[in-house]
């Protein structure tokens, strides 16, 4: 008997819940969450989208104005992986002493690049260092690196000013 009146409790308790619940909805009915969007509807290759967005920005100016201590700043988000040393060792990401300027996948065989990094092919001039820091898997479709990347211009400027002053001779600025 006693059970009876302990399920019974338990059954009514819930069937008010649901019903207190729905009379609430319907006084308040709450009007839906809508998201504004745009929908970009891309003609053509994310390599292309790059090349125009990179058109946009003077790089020149932006290096011109860059900052080599804000730089050494912005490097410490990749400290973690990479080395900036002369001869420093290798992280989870190779080191990047004379990197501007040199080859992609420029260590060649004593660091284990990404097929796709090591297929990529040319030089990190500015512009490639431009577009690879702000979207690393959109540069190279394929690579390991886990860095999202910056979405600040004028980071990415002090932190390739910081980069390019690492080296024995460093390649000549962007005019």
């Amino acid at each position: 008997m006693e059970l009876n009146k302990i399920a019974a409790s338990i059954l009514l308790s819930g069937l008010i819940i649901m019903i207190v619940s729905n009379v609430v909805d319907m006084l308040y009915s709450p009007e839906e969450y809508k998201i504004e969007h745009q929908t970009i509807v891309a003609a053509g290759s994310n390599e292309f989208q790059q090349k125009i967005e990179q058109v946009a920005l003077d790089i020149g100016a932006l290096m011109q104005n860059a900052s080599f201590e804000k730089g050494k700043s912005a490097a410490k988000k990749c400290i973690a992986c990479h080395s900036f040393e002369k001869g420093g060792m290798n992280k989870v990401g190779p080191n990047l002493w004379n990197i501007v300027g040199n080859k992609k996948a420029h260590l060649g065989n004593s660091f284990n690049y990404s097929k796709a990094a090591r297929d990529r092919g040319g030089k990190w001039g500015y512009e490639e260092l431009f577009a690879f820091l702000k979207n690393p898997k959109a540069y190279i479709k394929g690579t390991r690196m886990a860095f999202a990347g910056i979405s600040n211009p004028q980071e990415i400027a002090d932190l390739v000013s910081y980069l390019h002053q690492l080296s024995d001779s460093p390649v000549a600025l962007p005019k």
